[in-house]
């Protein structure tokens, strides 16, 4: 999320692609195709190059937005609107779901979709706005740190809650690996260096290199993976490499660091395509908000999206694709509609308060 009224047309165009990314991870993982697909199929490859492509969408959020809040200040009033939108949104679907008979009434859904933060209905969220909380602390230890201190620090923290993610899970601090507060920190100390000490120029002189780079960490992880998944049968146990997906294993990190680093270097000619990007960007978090409240995440994929179609179908990536975009589509026109209303009755209200004044 944008933290300050700065664009960057780069970086609004990987909140988009990020957002994409998300829904790609939740249709695989939440579909279940990964697991009901024939192992070494053309399909279970591609799924899995799809995931291993998408699975840096968190990272790159909070990069996002930790390259913007280190030069921004903590404002309460974005806390709550962000805030009252996860309501909006929980609360009003949950409500059309039952209304609909989507879904029965459930006392302990209603008070996770009233209370959707505190009851961690969106993790995302409810780490995020913890960051948020704490980004002008962080913020003081950046700026209290020269460029030296801070590298070491980096290395420091990159070694233990990152590097170490290759180690034996007992000897892992992070048991979260990547959906907690630590990786959280260590990424928004990640971003924040990017845009205080790399400088625009290095970064647009290696624009070819980063996506050379992220393309390479998709290879090799999935060679890995995939050869990992090879031994486990052969040795007769249980193994996916599922590890090697972890928010915070390295190779997943560098996979998003060149991805973020390759979008903020990203020049968009077309006045078109950029002014789609602008519009669109500011929507697409919104698609998160929708597509997983807790009554509609539970019957999307089974009863509307009907994921068990693609498991041995020869078309089966063409529909998850086309199934994708079109969730993305048809949630952005939603938080559209929302704004677009907001607006309307915003303005409603200050006409008839200029005509109560006269």
């Amino acid at each position: 999320m944008n933290e300050n009224k700065e664009r960057n047309i780069g970086l609004d165009f990987l909140r988009i692609i990020s957002m994409i990314m998300v829904l790609i991870l939740h249709y695989l993982s939440k579909g279940g195709l990964l697991k009901e697909s024939n192992s070494y199929s053309v399909n279970y490859i591609i799924y899995n190059i799809l995931k291993i492509a998408s699975i840096i969408a968190v990272n790159c959020y909070v990069l996002i937005s930790s390259y913007f809040l280190v030069k921004s200040k903590f404002r309460i009033k974005k806390f709550l609107k962000l805030w009252l939108e996860v309501i909006f949104y929980s609360v009003s679907i949950y409500l059309l779901l039952v209304m609909f008979g989507l879904i029965q009434f459930n006392f302990g859904d209603a008070i996770q979709s009233i209370l959707p933060i505190i009851s961690k209905q969106y993790w995302f969220i409810t780490v995020y706005l913890v960051m948020y909380l704490l980004s002008p602390f962080l913020n003081k230890l950046i700026y209290a740190l020269d460029k030296e201190e801070y590298r070491k620090l980096l290395i420091i923290i990159m070694i233990i809650f990152s590097g170490m993610t290759l180690l034996p899970s007992k000897w892992t601090l992070d048991e979260t690996y990547g959906y907690g507060i630590i990786w959280f920190i260590c990424l928004y100390l990640i971003g924040a260096y990017i845009r205080l000490y790399i400088s625009n120029d290095y970064i647009e002189k290696h624009h070819n290199k980063w996506l050379v780079i992220y393309f390479a960490c998709i290879f090799l992880i999935t060679i890995i993976k995939l050869t990992i998944k090879k031994l486990c049968a052969l040795w007769g146990i249980n193994g996916e490499g599922d590890r090697l997906l972890a928010y915070n294993n390295p190779i997943v990190l560098i996979e998003a660091i060149a991805l973020f680093l390759y979008c903020n270097s990203l020049k968009v000619k077309n006045k078109y395509l950029n002014k789609i990007i602008l519009n669109v960007a500011p929507l697409s978090f919104a698609v998160y908000l929708i597509h997983e409240q807790i009554g509609l995440r539970e019957i999307l994929y089974t009863k509307i999206l009907h994921t068990e179609i693609c498991y041995h179908n020869a078309f089966g990536v063409i529909i998850v694709i086309g199934s994708v975009v079109l969730t993305f589509i048809i949630c952005i026109t939603i938080e559209y509609l929302r704004k677009s209303s907001m607006l309307f009755l915003k303005n409603k209200i200050e006409k008839i308060k200029k005509g109560v004044a006269e």
